[in-house]
């Protein structure tokens, strides 16, 4: 309605102006200025239908519109009244104000361009950004390396998108000839319900917590679109194991997903909330994500500029029942807990460029120390307290030495500043890609493999970039890496998770030896007298099995006098260690009881 109210006033002003610069009294001449008039109110009106721009104050469209409006009319109506052979006749006084009043906007539109320069707006800028905590982790009370990552190991994300989406044109089969895949979001979902695939196959799904990708299925043309006006399913894939679904059914309902950023007229999600009072309200970031009961919502951002007509802030979300088209808005504090991704991942990384770009003003040139900038690329991952954003900070001159990494809550925008020594996350993917493997054969080129952005982790207290090596002919992974953050040459490679992180370690106590790490944070050893079931040695690294801890390995190198340790049934040894949820265990102290 707002774009149909904005065309009449442009034709209206058309009609005033004309009437200023002619005063017409003859019926066709009044007919010669509405037509045109309605003409071009319906020209701006058909391309705001299909570019719906956001019409408001702060935003930049509604300006360049008037511009373009103001130049169409003062020409089109000097055309119409002119004598002669001068298109622009300078001596109607309506026309030569017109023309220097658009010289005037011309001069006000970039008076307010340069008004929102950063330059002006240095610390505002950097403030934008919400450092919550900014916590060193680079040495501990004894002064070595410290340990420390708040992303689980066992959310440890294992498949890119990429991959994900190989797996669902995979399992699609002739679905398709007929639909494409949204582009897929990554959420934490905690889901129970009953779902039935396209396949007719029914299964349980009882997730909490767990990280995964959603999408749905899009027509590929208009006219399939134009039979049903709907999709009839959205698309599942686990990030941790792969496992894929095409769900057609929730809880015994078909699912009818009619408003998608794919569809047509006003089921267009985007066309949609601007035609339900969103059209003056900046919308970005249109996501597919999924309820407890494992309905599908599309959470829409909702922003406003905050500094100058140039930077945007999140002001909440728009959740869209895409079945239904119900719309309710939340604060970001306020929104269903189902909803992850609340700010744009471009704006965290242009506030994470700003924030580290002017702690100094704008100019640097006799003060460059401080200086930081994100690396490339940002990953989602998954903390103790929901999703974050993840990215590398190094130093923006000099040797850009790694100076730690930051994770930023994708629901409210807040960060942690997280300092570490160590190799950069650049490095990390160099150390991978040219290192030689003992266990397999690696050749990392564009054509055969290529390496995902490494994420940081605490990998059996040890500081640690994880990342997966991606056959580029079928987007599955073929090999899982780690590559310690303290030493490039500790890395270990697997074609399993649990091959690479037990080469891994066997690398690190290989390389380290008795410079092994010590915990950052206060440790509670648990002290039991167990029974020997196993014993191993890899590269003078003991491995070893406990009745009662069958699913945990333990590990050591305390000393030699290991070998001592018989794993007779008979035999008991009284340990110490510290509870984790790993199935790797690092042994602090053993007795060997006779």
């Amino acid at each position: 309605m707002l774009y149909f109210v904005f065309s009449l006033v442009l034709v209206l002003a058309y009609v005033v102006f004309n009437y200023l610069a002619e005063k017409p009294e003859e019926k066709s001449s009044w007919a010669w200025i509405i037509g045109f008039g309605m003409m071009i109110g319906g020209a701006f009106h058909i391309i705001n239908y299909f570019s719906m721009p956001t019409i408001a104050y702060d935003c930049w469209p509604v300006y360049f519109e008037l511009l373009a409006f103001g130049v169409i009319t003062v020409v089109f109506t000097s055309m119409r009244i002119s004598e002669g052979d001068a298109p622009l006749d300078l001596d109607n006084k309506a026309i030569k104000y017109a023309v220097l009043g658009v010289l005037g906007y011309v001069i006000l539109l970039g008076v307010s361009a340069l008004y929102t320069w950063d330059f002006l707006h240095t610390q505002k800028q950097r403030e934008l950004l919400v450092v919550k905590d900014s916590i060193d982790v680079r040495k501990d009370a004894n002064g070595a390396v410290a340990a420390f990552s708040p992303i689980p190991n066992e959310k440890m994300k294992l498949h890119t998108a990429d991959v994900a989406m190989r797996k669902i044109l995979n399992n699609m089969g002739d679905l398709k000839n007929t639909f494409d895949v949204s582009n897929l979001t990554l959420q934490s979902a905690t889901v129970h319900a009953n779902i039935e695939t396209v396949d007719g196959h029914k299964a349980r799904l009882d997730f909490d917590d767990k990280l995964v990708y959603v999408g749905i299925l899009e027509y590929k043309n208009f006219w399939t679109w134009n039979a049903k006006k709907y999709s009839p399913a959205y698309v599942l894939v686990d990030a941790t194991t792969a496992e894929t679904y095409i769900i057609s059914k929730v809880n015994g309902e078909e699912l009818k997903i009619t408003y998608t950023p794919e569809a047509n007229f006003s089921y267009n999600l985007e066309r949609h909330l601007r035609s339900n009072g969103y059209a003056d309200i900046i919308l970005d970031d249109f996501n597919i994500e999924i309820d407890e009961n494992g309905r599908p919502f599309a959470p829409v951002t909702t922003m406003k500029k905050v500094v100058g007509m140039s930077t945007p802030d999140v002001t909440g979300v728009a959740v869209v029942d895409v079945q239904t088209g119900d719309i309710e808005w939340y604060a970001p504090q306020d929104a269903p807990s189902f909803v992850n991704r609340i700010y744009p991942e471009w704006l965290v990384y242009d506030r994470i460029t700003n924030w580290g770009e002017y702690p100094n003003g704008y100019f640097h040139w006799t003060n460059n120390e401080g200086l930081l900038q994100p690396c490339a690329g940002m990953d989602i991952v998954q903390t103790t307290k929901g999703c974050c954003y993840y990215v590398g900070i190094q130093a923006k001159t000099g040797t850009f030495d790694t100076e730690g990494y930051m994770l930023v809550d994708i629901r409210t925008g807040v960060a942690t500043y997280y300092k570490r020594d160590g190799i950069s996350e650049a490095e990390a993917i160099r150390v991978l890609r040219t290192n030689t493997y003992d266990n397999i054969s690696i050749q990392v080129n564009d054509s055969i493999l290529r390496l995902t952005e490494p994420v940081f982790y605490n990998i059996e207290g040890k500081n640690t970039f994880f990342a997966t090596f991606v056959a580029n002919a079928d987007l599955t992974v073929k090999y899982y890496a780690f590559c310690s953050a303290d030493s490039k040459d500790v890395v270990g490679v697997g074609k399993t998770l649990e091959e690479a992180r037990t080469n891994y370690l066997n690398s690190y106590y290989k390389s380290m030896g008795s410079k092994d790490v010590k915990f950052a944070e206060k440790q509670i050893l648990t002290t039991v007298e167990v029974q020997v079931l196993e014993k191993s040695v890899v590269d003078n690294v003991f491995y070893f099995r406990f009745k009662g801890y069958e699913d945990k390995v333990f590990k050591t190198t305390l000393s030699d006098e290991m070998s001592d340790v018989l794993w007779v049934p008979t035999k008991k040894v009284k340990i110490s260690f510290s509870k984790t949820d790993s199935k790797f265990v690092e042994l602090k102290s053993y007795e060997l009881l006779h």
